[in-house]
């Protein structure tokens, strides 16, 4: 399967997201565990924003890129 430019870019910034929650909460509480839930709690926007047809950059409805 090759990824698309606009995927790439997509997933960066969909993982720089996610991983960015979970640095943070585990550099505030020294907690794997809350580290981990700020994972999976980080991934609710991200969702909500693939999910979104009206989100013209990273949404399902998105124009692919030329």
């Amino acid at each position: 399967m090759k990824l698309s430019d606009a995927n790439k870019k997509m997933i960066a910034s969909y993982g720089r997201s996610v991983l960015g929650a979970a640095v943070a909460t585990y550099a505030a509480t020294n907690d794997w565990s809350m580290a981990l839930n700020a994972l999976w709690a980080a991934l609710i926007p991200v969702a909500m924003r693939f999910l979104n047809p009206g989100d013209n950059a990273f949404g399902k409805a998105a124009a692919p890129a030329e």
